[in-house]
């Protein structure tokens, strides 16, 4: 059925029958493609849906750098003081719930700016400050949703790459690394991401050997900060700050796990590993964390190495590993999945 087809058969109907019909096609779109095709947001705002879109298509002609930018600055300014969420007469209520709709608009508009070299470096400060606020608002109470990032239909990977790419083009490795990582380590995860999804991202923007060995020692180096500072005490007497180092240098383990095992220093990563895993689990549940990592990142041949002289170490792998082990055994393979 053609669209004017359509629009001449809906003319016809009553507004029950609309009603209807409108809910029994709503439930028959998957999940993904709504969020996908931000259906609920049609939905729940058809005019703002509207005006968000065709300024999306206009956007590109006429772009006034200065007033993206003066606009970008006061979105974060209002995000901060909670100008999204509590009454106030700076943002009107109906923009505050349509915030993402803003927020969505500028980012494409800096990225857009970004492609021209006079407007280049800025624009990446711009869109490193949108990150750094999407990163808070996942920790704090910025916006009606705590997942800014599943809000905007931008996974924080993707957002962290994109920022990463354009600090790349504009500076030097020397600059751009320390910071990147800063942005990668230092910030609030978005409550639907694991830490992988950050590393792999970054991990995505080094298209050299040299660089990802540059990574490799700057990560070192923050790693090594990092301990210097960290107290040995056990689970009881641990501090949130105690937690959060822990957290910290396991993120570094697992970047530079990634990058080695991409170099194919397979047997360096697992000794990194060793050396530097920094949570007090139990000799199993160590075995069963790297394990997973080389399932993700190294060979089949490393992945039962580490398992046999787990073993000959007296530590017990859980069933699911001991079966993944017979499996590969047999089949030379990783299995699809390890419990």
């Amino acid at each position: 059925m053609k669209v004017n087809e359509l629009r001449t058969i809906l003319k016809e109907r009553k507004k029950d029958e609309l009603a209807y019909l409108i809910v029994e096609m709503y439930k028959q779109i998957p999940k993904k493609v709504r969020e996908g095709k931000e259906l609920d947001e049609l939905i729940q705002d058809p005019d703002a849906f509207k005006k968000a879109r065709k300024g999306t298509k206009q956007y590109v002609k006429n772009l006034d750098f200065a007033s993206v930018e003066r606009e970008v600055r006061s979105f974060i300014k209002n995000a901060r003081e909670q100008n999204y969420i509590a009454p106030n007469r700076i943002i009107p209520k109906k923009e505050r719930s349509n915030w993402r709709f803003t927020a969505k608009r500028l980012i494409e508009q800096v990225m857009e700016i970004s492609n021209q070299d006079k407007h280049a470096k800025v624009s990446t400060s711009l869109m490193e400050d949108l990150y750094k606020l999407f990163c808070y608002a996942s920790g704090h109470y910025v916006f009606a949703s705590d997942e800014p990032f599943y809000t905007i239909k931008i996974p924080q990977p993707e957002f962290l790459k994109r920022v990463v790419m354009m600090k790349k083009r504009v500076d030097e490795p020397k600059k751009w690394i320390p910071e990147s990582l800063s942005l990668m380590l230092d910030y609030d995860l978005d409550p639907v991401e694991v830490t992988a999804s950050l590393s792999e991202a970054f991990f995505e923007t080094l298209d050299n050997a040299p660089l990802k060995e540059e990574v490799v020692k700057q990560a070192d180096h923050l790693l090594q900060k990092k301990e210097s500072t960290r107290r040995n005490v056990d689970d009881f007497h641990k501090t949130p700050k105690d937690y959060d180092k822990e957290f910290y240098i396991d993120h570094v383990v697992e970047l530079i796990f990634i990058i080695q095992s991409s170099l194919g220093e397979y047997k360096e990563a697992i000794r990194y590993y060793h050396k530097h895993y920094s949570r007090h689990d139990t000799s199993e549940i160590r075995l069963y964390v790297l394990l997973q990592m080389v399932m993700r990142y190294q060979r089949v041949e490393d992945w039962i190495r580490e398992y046999e002289k787990a073993v000959k170490k007296r530590i017990k792998p859980r069933d699911s590993l001991k079966k993944a082990y017979e499996y590969m055994k047999q089949t030379n393979e990783f299995p699809s999945y390890i419990g």
